[in-house]
């Protein structure tokens, strides 16, 4: 008596199914094929949407990484500066004592001439003083006038 349930609601089911007008069956058969392209497009623009969004971020990682290169590039040109500068601040230092070096030279060059002047006023000086104090070689004789003739 199961059995017969069993065929019964299985001829059941088989007849309902090719009790199913030919022309229901197509338009079910359009509209299954109507979801399936629309399933396939909206598939693919998934697809377009995922590889440019692919594209986006390794655009974004490419920026990141280029970012982070500047900012590395950036920290090394202000180390590079801060070296410069304390160089320059040294150059100066050293440009200025150069200059004070120079200065002394020249005072001591303006002080070797004016010695060496000074030289010669004190060395005619003494030699007039002591041509002073010789007694003139003719002792004997007396001292010459300048009265406009020459003496023999």
């Amino acid at each position: 008596m199961r059995y017969l349930r069993l065929v019964t609601a299985v001829a059941w089911l088989g007849l309902g199914c090719a009790g199913i007008p030919p022309e229901r069956l197509e338009a079910q058969v359009l509209e299954t094929e109507r979801w399936r392209r629309e399933a396939e497009a909206e598939r693919e623009r998934t697809e377009a949407l995922a590889a440019r969004m692919a594209a986006l971020e390794s655009a974004m990682e490419r920026l990141t990484l280029e970012r982070a290169e500047a900012e590395q590039g950036r920290a090394a040109v202000l180390e590079e500066l801060v070296r410069t500068e304390a160089d320059r601040h040294a150059l100066e230092e050293h440009n200025a004592q150069l200059l004070a070096l120079e200065r002394q030279l020249n005072e001591l060059k303006e002080l070797k001439e004016m010695h060496e002047e000074l030289s010669e006023v004190w060395y005619e000086s003494a030699l007039e003083r002591a041509r002073r104090r010789l007694p003139p070689k003719d002792a004997s004789a007396p001292p010459a006038t300048n009265t406009g003739t020459a003496a023999p």
